[in-house]
């Protein structure tokens, strides 16, 4: 797990490629603080290169790529500058040192990620004749692109985002993993080309001014979508997209990208057999216990957050199986709050209880998140949705202050097995459409009684469904009606932007399947991920999330029918009944489905005069300044209504235009 940088210069000396790539891997020190290294290029000649925080033992190592300079003495005279920041996880010799090469030294790479399977394909490569020197991962991977060219990734179960220099045709071959766990970022101008793992890098080396993509900005407000598009919130900056992977030629001096993989969903309707079901249950688990156990992997201590919630629950209850023979104790993390309707330290307290299992704690208020609010602004690069990012940002910290380097979550649980309250509306809606009157029927009681629950239900259908099947002609004004939060962006700004709700409206997927995968390889997940990664990696922590990259088990979780994940009025079916006799049967049976739930509205209220003064008149061309100076205090104190996220957008948005001079 690194963070990793690189420059293609197409203006010779325009850019001073030692002086460049040193100010990106700075900017991304807090991915990995155990190495650094570089690596300098022309057509035909290659030197790595050291810095200051190199290790002795790397310097003085005999790898053909081993670094050769300090790179204070590196001449501006190369095309090509790669540098990697090293956070060691396998292989903690001098041997993991980046950028590696192949033996002959024809390829080498910068690699930020892991691949789970790397045991089983190194093997596989032994076999075809290939000599590994190094117990990394990243050797595997060198060694399987010499063996299959760019259809390597095909072969990998992980998370990545890794770029090779093919010496001999003069390409730099570039990929992500799947669902886009690990970050890549690009930039390409006249000037250069050049790719980071965070966009941060692009601004703090200079090589591209800080200017805001208003198109994102509008997307972020009105669609809660984070970064829906190639180019995110900051203009000129682009994003390679999960499951692509990317050629460019150093001689053409062009781009060119593809999909390498999709994610096939079934959704044809397929009522209950419990025959098929219980088949489903005996390899769902089959897969979850190989996905963990494959993310247990490591050189260094292995960790798990904890929140109580089914997801997390699974993981540490699995862990637990896979370890009892080891007599260790798992290290358990869980954010707690002071408010007992919204902490689940009792739940997450019964799954210790039951596993033995080393717990720690964090409990972040108001005031830490004023003090920490530039810092997490900063590290999650753009605004961020609510302050739930605040509670796994503080429970990533405690994992480091603990001395753990590798933590598993439960990130995408609910989009494999349909885990959220709106999830149960899309197969209400799904058995309507298949005449399953009395199912739906049922569903609908299990919410409670008659109006309550059918204004529960009219009111989720509205948000997730019915909104779509409007004319887009309507949905502004229907937008701004239904989401209070709106009326503070600028009349101008809502008018010159609005035609995008033509533009990238979606029509609800008609099935539970549908649905989920939508939410899996489009901007929710994403999102949730991107949070994930940067809160993870700002404490130099690599977070592993088996519901979301494990491909086995998100392959066989989509061909599994809606009607085995939602079942006698119970989300996730199919995963609880995989998990009894793993977890308490309490945990199993609980319902009341909360994740990293913060009290967000208290916190707003106490921090909003304290952070007043970020909502300056430069934010005018956004936000409606004036009206929200004159309505400030009733915007940011609603203590007595629902947990507003959509209001706290308006500081984080105040706050990230301020921390990065926007």
């Amino acid at each position: 797990m690194c963070g990793i940088a690189g420059i293609v210069n197409f203006q010779h000396r325009k850019i001073n490629l030692p002086t460049v790539i040193k100010k990106m891997t700075d900017t991304i020190h807090h991915r990995g603080p155990d190495g650094e290294g570089f690596l300098f290029c022309s057509e035909h000649i290659a030197i790595a290169a050291f810095g200051d925080n190199t290790p002795t033992s790397v310097i003085n190592s005999h790898h053909p790529y081993s670094p050769q300079k300090n790179i204070q003495e590196i001449e501006n005279n190369f095309s090509l500058a790669f540098g990697h920041r090293r956070l060691s996880i396998i292989d903690l010799s001098d041997a993991g040192h980046q950028p590696m090469s192949s033996h002959d030294k024809k390829l080498w790479i910068i690699y930020n990620g892991e691949i789970y399977n790397y045991i089983e394909i190194r093997e596989e490569l032994k076999t075809k004749g290939y000599t590994f020197y190094t117990a990394s991962d990243t050797e595997v991977i060198l060694n399987a692109y010499c063996e299959w060219g760019k259809e390597c990734v095909n072969k990998f179960n992980g998370m990545w985002a890794f770029v090779i220099y093919d010496t001999a045709k003069q390409i730099l071959f570039g990929s992500r993993d799947r669902i886009g766990v690990k970050p890549l970022y690009y930039i390409l101008n006249d000037d250069c080309f050049a790719f980071a793992s965070e966009q941060k890098v692009f601004l703090k080396s200079g090589l591209v001014k800080a200017e805001m993509n208003r198109k994102a900005v509008f997307d972020y407000f009105v669609f809660s979508k984070m970064e829906s598009e190639d180019e995110g919130m900051f203009a000129n900056i682009f994003e390679l997209n999960a499951a692509s992977s990317f050629e460019f030629s150093l001689t053409e001096k062009k781009l060119r990208k593809w999909k390498y993989y999709s994610l096939h969903v079934n959704e044809e309707y397929e009522k209950f057999d419990e025959a098929k079901f219980q088949n489903l249950v005996v390899q769902t688990k089959e897969k979850i216990f190989d996905a963990i156990a494959l993310r247990l992997r490591s050189d260094v201590s292995v960790g798990s957050c904890l929140s109580g919630g089914l997801d997390s629950s699974t993981i540490v209850g699995v862990m637990n199986q896979l370890l009892k023979n080891e007599n260790k104790k798992i290290n358990v993390f869980t954010c707690g709050f002071e408010d007992e309707k919204i902490d689940e330290g009792k739940w997450a307290k019964q799954m210790v209880d039951a596993t033995n299992s080393d717990w720690k704690r964090t409990f972040p208020n108001a005031k830490e998140l004023l003090a920490d609010l530039e810092t997490l602004t900063y590290c999650q690069d753009i605004p961020i949705w609510s302050t739930s990012t605040y509670a796994q940002y503080r429970v990533m910290q405690l994992v480091k202050e603990n001395g753990v380097k590798v933590i598993l979550d439960g990130q995408g649980g609910d989009e494999l097995f349909a885990g959220y309250p709106h999830h149960q509306t899309a197969y209400m809606r799904e058995l309507i459409l298949n005449g399953k009157f009395t199912e739906a029927n049922s569903l609908l009681k299990s919410f409670g009684n008659f109006p309550a629950n059918a204004n529960w239900f009219s009111k989720q259908y509205l948000k997730h469904i019915g909104f779509t099947s409007l004319p887009s002609s309507m949905l502004p004004f229907v937008y701004k009606k239904y989401f209070e939060h709106l009326q503070y962006l600028h009349p101008d700004f809502w008018n010159q932007y609005k035609e995008r709700f033509a533009q990238h409206w979606e029509i609800a997927p008609k099935t539970l399947n549908g649905m989920l995968h939508h939410e899996t390889t489009g901007t929710l997940l994403k999102g949730y991920l991107k949070c994930e990664d940067r809160c993870s990696m700002w404490h130099s922590v690599e977070s592993r999330t088996p519901f979301a990259d494990d491909i086995p088990l998100m392959e066989l979780a989509f061909q599994t029918p809606s009607s085995n994940k939602i079942h006698n009025n119970t989300s996730k079916y199919i995963l609880r009944e995989a998990m009894r006799g793993i977890l308490p049967e309490n945990i199993i049976n609980r319902k009341d489905k909360m994740g990293y739930t913060t009290p967000n509205n208290k916190w707003m209220a106490t921090i909003s005069e304290d952070v007043k003064d970020i909502f300056t008149t430069n934010l005018n061309d956004v936000l409606n300044i004036n009206l929200i100076q004159k309505n400030y205090s009733s915007i940011f104190n609603n203590n007595a209504q629902a947990e507003n996220g959509q209001t706290f957008k308006l500081i984080s948005f105040a706050m990230w235009c301020k921390c990065f001079g926007l």
